[in-house]
């Protein structure tokens, strides 16, 4: 490194076109300490590559304050070995990388320069001279694919890093963009709205390669209205695990929902009862349920991943409300579950030294948490639309309080979908109890004639 070190005149100082940082911030406090005690940190150059004069390597907001302080030279360390625009950016970004206030856009926005310069430049050497990883530069350089919409909130931190990534998948879809935007910034929505968005991207492939399964299969699809109604009646999990050959053995027939899932439907042995068709009202209320259905089913999914956070990284307060739970309900650990887990059973006395450091490789937290979920968890009950029913007798002895649960141990939100399922239910069950009241109403008119 070829350096001198000098006084250099604040009119001699440019910045440069390319400049890492756009905004130097706000420098009052700075140009009062330049006052008061001078320029403390020499500003770091290079000659500039156009007419005379030194462009600023290191040092824009101190250049800034110097300003409004009226200083009218300023302690500069001259590198006449940054002779090129490339070597110039690599130093500027070298220095800004290191500070905490460079923000994600800016700091992918200098990769993306240094790589289109070419001259042996790419990520490996970017991240050797930045003294960063080589993941952490391609992570910031695919920042620079993301519309200026989504670069402005990354930039005022109303959108993080990782939502941003995020954001980078669905760069050319720019309805599920708006989507996950508008997701971000209510918060509670987002990881919803990730999987919604994932399921609607992957569901066209999904479709088309169920529907050519079965093609070849030779198994026919029943008609949308006989998914509600008519002479097929639906297999239930246990009895449609079977093979595609089996199904088709088996005389089955096929719907394939929305998200590219398929469903299995029998004729039954027995002649179907005559029922009278469905009205179109009766029509728009299965499929309303069948929509809600479908939504909880991505509700579950991401209560999953949420859930297995919470066991692997438990919030502050959690275990000790588990526990809490646990012990003035006086409940025991639930085996299946353990098992699931750790992948060894409790029931085998072969292995029970696997078990007790599978159970010792836990903190307390997690096995807190562990066994709470193994006693308390309804989310198989919660795929189901009747476990959200309040005036479901059922929803009473598992699903509420597990939706409680949620809450209070799990630090879970409830999604705007799942709070539309409850809000769905409770409509149901007011127009209910004004029907009853009105017919109550009517009996005793009726009487006083």
């Amino acid at each position: 490194m070829n350096a001198t070190f000098q006084e250099v005149h604040i009119d001699q100082l440019v910045i440069h076109a390319k400049n890492v940082r756009k905004d130097v911030g706000i420098v009052t406090d700075l140009a009062n300490s330049i006052t008061e005690q001078g320029i403390l940190q020499p500003l770091v150059v290079a000659p500039a590559l156009a007419g005379d004069g030194y462009t600023i390597i290191a040092g824009h907001r101190r250049h800034a304050a110097a300003k409004l302080a009226n200083v009218d030279s300023l302690p500069c360390v001259i590198r006449e070995d940054l002779d090129t625009e490339p070597k110039q950016l690599v130093a500027m970004l070298v220095e800004n990388t290191q500070r905490a206030d460079l923000t994600p856009v800016e700091e992918a926005t200098a990769y993306q320069t240094i790589l289109d310069f070419g001259d042996g430049f790419n990520v490996k050497t970017v991240a050797k001279a930045t003294g960063r990883s080589q993941s952490h530069v391609r992570k910031r350089l695919l920042l620079t694919k993301l519309n200026e919409d989504a670069k402005g909130k990354l930039e005022d931190q109303t959108l993080n890093v990782d939502q941003a990534l995020v954001l980078v998948d669905f760069a050319d879809d720019e309805e599920a963009t708006a989507k996950l935007l508008e997701a971000a910034a209510e918060g509670r929505n987002w990881n919803y709205t990730v999987e919604m968005e994932t399921r609607r991207r992957n569901a066209p492939v999904k479709v088309a390669n169920a529907k050519a399964a079965l093609e070849a299969a030779g198994i026919e699809l029943i008609p949308e209205e006989h998914r509600y109604s008519g002479p097929w009646n639906r297999l239930y999990e246990h009895e449609a695990a079977r093979t595609m050959e089996e199904h088709a053995a088996a005389g089955h027939r096929a719907y394939i929902s929305m998200w590219g899932d398929i469903e299995w439907f029998e004729k039954p042995t027995k002649a179907p009862k005559v029922t009278p068709e469905l009205t179109d009202e009766e029509k728009e209320a299965k499929r309303r349920e069948a929509q809600l259905t479908a939504a909880l089913d991505i509700a579950h999914a991401v209560r999953a991943e949420h859930l297995k956070g919470v066991i692997n990284d438990p919030p502050e307060g959690a275990a000790d409300e588990a526990l809490y739970r646990l012990l003035v309900r006086h409940l025991h650990s639930h085996v299946n579950l353990f098992a699931e887990i750790t992948g060894r059973h409790p029931d085998s006395e072969s292995d029970h030294q696997g078990i007790k450091a599978a159970l010792t490789a836990m903190t307390v937290e997690q096995m807190a948490l562990l066994l709470h979920m193994a006693e308390r968890s309804q989310e198989d009950e919660l795929l189901k639309l009747w476990a959200w029913d309040a005036g479901d007798y059922r929803h009473t002895w598992g699903p509420k309080g597990w939706i409680e649960d949620l809450g209070s141990v799990y630090h879970y939100e409830l999604s705007a979908v799942e709070q539309e399922v409850l809000d769905h239910f409770q409509q149901a069950h007011d127009a209910r109890l004004a029907e009853a009241a009105s017919e109550e109403q009517e009996d005793e008119d009726a009487d006083n004639e």
